[in-house]
């Protein structure tokens, strides 16, 4: 069971943080991240991307400031990388606050999310947030899939299929009928 949090830029900071540190990635040093509109902003890469992480009090500040954190983005990456490699075209702005957007602003923080324009956007708010796992839930798209109990030995589908029909109690008989079936076309 989840339990409620109450979220602060620093929670928030901490708990993306630990989602992103957890699924591989790491903290780009400081003097190599450059500067930043807001204070603790924090900027992580894996092999294939480069993620900031933005925090805000409010959701005013992050309307009002959200394009200086994407021009820091955009100049962290044009300075360290060519247009050839594969992090030059894989940036991500992760924008978060703990406060609640105004029904007014509802609008405003789908056209953020909505703008691909030198980064892809993610804006997580007080609103989507209740407990410590909806901080990852939000940053899934960022996340390396889950194979969850897939064995890691090289199997096909077709391998794989016995079990897992089995499993919503398709008889094992079957499922080897249909596959026989299937390779012998």
């Amino acid at each position: 069971m989840a339990v409620e949090v109450l979220f602060t830029t620093t929670t928030l900071l901490a708990a993306a943080s630990s989602v992103l540190e957890n699924a591989g990635y790491r903290q780009v040093a400081p003097d190599r991240a450059g500067l930043w509109p807001a204070p603790g902003a924090r900027v992580y890469e894996d092999p294939y991307s480069i993620d900031a992480l933005v925090a805000y009090e409010t959701w005013g500040d992050l309307a009002a400031n959200w394009l200086e954190a994407q021009g820091a983005l955009v100049e962290l990456i044009s300075t360290h990388f060519q247009r050839a490699d594969a992090k030059a075209w894989e940036g991500y702005l992760v924008l978060l606050t703990p406060s609640v957007p105004p029904r007014e602003s509802q609008l405003g923080a789908l056209e953020i999310r909505s703008d691909t324009t030198h980064a892809r956007k993610f804006v997580i708010t007080g609103d989507d947030l209740r407990s410590l796992d909806d901080v990852e839930r939000a940053l899934l798209p960022l996340l390396p899939l889950r194979t969850g109990d897939v064995e890691a030995e090289e199997r096909s589908a077709i391998d794989l299929l016995p079990e897992l029909l089995g499993r919503r109690s398709i008889p094992d008989d079957t499922v080897r009928a249909v596959i026989a079936a299937f390779l012998d076309q």
